[in-house]
């Protein structure tokens, strides 16, 4: 969350020139809801299932594309697996802090819509970190701008 994964997703599409999925967006269009009203209606499981099928979906397809996944989406087993068989993952790895800053203020985000934002943040991070931290690569991008990660990203697929 506030790594940046939907914007340097998509310059590194356009630099690339191919498709681009923001998996979160995708799933959101397919149910005609937002991520939010998910989260409302079918809680944090009900949006996973959706995000796990929407991923399945798109690594299926035959052009090659950038799909930026959702900070969570490392959580299931299987989306790692299909990840993992069907691309190259780039964890873009901030300091907490960094990300809280760029997070902090935004709205629409069910994980942090709870009583103290801050304390859910830094347990969200906790959890998730050991799990991007087995990313194959490693972009830190603290004092990176979109383009900087963008080419230190092209370089690394070279």
């Amino acid at each position: 969350m506030g790594a940046g994964k939907t914007s340097v997703g998509l310059e590194l599409s356009r630099k690339l020139q191919m498709d681009f999925h923001d998996l979160d967006s995708e799933v959101e269009s397919k149910e005609g809801l937002s991520v939010a009203e998910i989260f409302e209606v079918d809680g944090e499981d009900g949006f996973r299932r959706r995000e796990t099928e929407m991923l399945a979906a798109l690594s299926q397809r035959t052009s090659p594309a950038v799909i930026s996944g959702g900070g969570g989406v490392v959580l299931r087993r299987q989306n790692r697996e299909i990840m993992d068989a069907s691309g190259k993952i780039f964890y873009l790895r901030a300091d907490i802090d960094t990300l809280w800053n760029r997070v902090r203020l935004e709205r629409g985000r069910p994980l942090l819509d709870v009583e103290n934002p801050h304390a859910a943040f830094r347990q969200l991070f906790m959890k998730r970190k050991d799990i991007y931290e087995l990313s194959p690569h490693i972009v830190f991008t603290d004092d990176m701008s979109i383009s900087e990660v963008v080419d230190k990203i092209i370089k690394m697929l070279k």
